[in-house]
């Protein structure tokens, strides 16, 4: 697991190119908050699972959280084919 600090400079890299407050998307994150203003929940899944490694993202991210990222919505919208069926795949490991 990752210290706060850690876990927001880690959460830097993936949304650099967006103007988002690093504290409010790890509050999000951990699930202290449902959703975050001008960016939908789906989006920010979407940008987790296609910028990280698996190991990153279990280190980052809670359980509940993970099982948000991978349900159908979000896998759904996620290129190229194969990555849907790896985490497709881990889901039916993580959560039968």
């Amino acid at each position: 697991m990752y210290t706060t600090d850690e876990r927001k400079q880690i959460l830097k890299k993936a949304f650099w190119d967006k103007k988002i407050d690093l504290d409010i998307l790890n509050s999000f994150i951990n699930g202290e908050i449902d959703s975050i203003p001008l960016i939908s929940s789906k989006s920010i899944y979407i940008k987790l699972l296609s910028t990280f490694d698996w190991y990153t993202l279990l280190s980052l991210l809670p359980k509940e959280t993970l099982k948000k990222a991978l349900s159908d919505d979000v896998l759904n919208e996620l290129f190229p084919k194969t990555r849907k069926g790896k985490y497709r795949y881990a889901r039916q490991i993580l959560f039968p």
